[in-house]
């Protein structure tokens, strides 16, 4: 009985732990504005020949963050960046 009150224990504490983890980890308005810059500054030291399609990825990605889909606009930024030859941060 000892041994399944401990498994239930470890359980849930991982379980706990892996939800505040992922909560942690959701992105937010802020990260949308730090990729930005990112990507703004990859343009600039940049010639690539992806270099329009990284700029509607960043324009999709500022849509998305504009109206409070910070997942989505990030993944675009991210996209941006790959584009670009620029890693993410």
């Amino acid at each position: 009985m000892r041994k399944n009150l401990i498994a239930a224990a470890s359980l849930s504490l991982g379980l706990a732990a892996s939800a505040a983890g992922a909560f942690a980890a959701e992105p937010t308005e802020d990260l949308c504005r730090n990729m930005d810059l990112q990507v703004g500054t990859a343009l600039e030291a940049h010639q690539s020949t992806s270099r329009d399609e990284a700029v509607r990825e960043r324009n999709s990605a500022r849509a998305y963050c504009n109206r409070g889909y910070y997942k989505l606009g990030t993944e675009h930024f991210a996209q941006a960046l790959k584009l670009l030859g620029a890693q993410k941060t």
